[in-house]
């Protein structure tokens, strides 16, 4: 047995506006503060704490979109798994985006969606052409987190 509606005729107008302010405004936020944060900390220290800090931000996002809602329904729950995903791309490839941002002197670019995209072609034409043990462990960090987050939320 579900603990989640799966009919759309229970979705609530004002509880998905809601769903999709939480999810999508403070998982973009977040994964734009969060990919700075581990830009600096990377940086500085050379270790990057992308996983951790999505683990933690995920799970708060869940919790948060969780709140907002009366009863789960399996909409809301997509949803938000969307937004963390697109949280996840934001704060694994900001450092990188942020290099090709200092070197154009173009802070606009940060929020350009074409160059997330970009990225995420070159990340996944990678993933395939040859095997790499770092980016396979990325994806599986991310892919950890994404579940986390949405396990929160039903």
């Amino acid at each position: 047995m579900n603990r989640y509606d799966t009919s759309l005729k229970y979705i609530k107008p004002k509880d998905l506006i809601f769903v999709i302010l939480y999810g999508g405004v403070l998982s973009i936020l977040f994964g734009v503060l969060l990919g700075f944060i581990d830009y600096y900390i990377s940086f500085g220290i050379g270790i990057s704490f992308a996983g951790i800090l999505f683990f933690l931000s995920s799970m708060q996002i869940g919790k948060l979109v969780r709140k907002q809602y009366e009863f789960p329904h399996i909409v809301y729950i997509i949803i938000t798994a969307v937004f963390l995903i697109i949280q996840a791309i934001i704060i694994f490839f900001l450092p990188t985006i942020f290099t090709i941002v200092k070197e154009n002197n173009a802070p606009e670019l940060v929020f350009d969606f074409r160059l997330y995209w970009l990225v995420l072609k070159n990340f996944i034409s990678s993933l395939f052409s040859s095997f790499n043990f770092n980016l396979w462990l990325s994806v599986f960090v991310f892919s950890i987190g994404v579940y986390l987050g949405v396990k929160q939320t039903y």
